[in-house]
């Protein structure tokens, strides 16, 4: 991401948040970036793969459902036009 689109990204995870009254921790954040990374690695190959299985190949959990949906609707603002 350039400079740009990480402070899109910042805002994005932060009006998710606040619109969810999520407090979310530094944990939180690295794995939504950390998931996001993912979908943009493995979507170049493979678009058909979800948001759940690369999560549960991160080792996500149920507790951490509104991580996926935080990085489906990021994804969504950033390329959705």
């Amino acid at each position: 991401m350039n400079e740009d689109q990480e402070e899109l990204f910042g805002q994005y995870v932060a009006e998710f948040a606040l619109a969810r009254d999520l407090k979310l921790d530094d944990d939180d954040i690295l794995r939504v970036v950390d998931l996001f990374d993912e979908c943009t690695e493995r979507w170049k190959t493979d678009v058909s793969v979800s948001i759940a299985d690369m999560a549960s190949d991160l080792g996500f959990t149920e507790k951490d459902e509104h991580i996926m949906e935080m990085v489906s609707f990021v994804w969504k603002r950033m390329y959705s036009n």
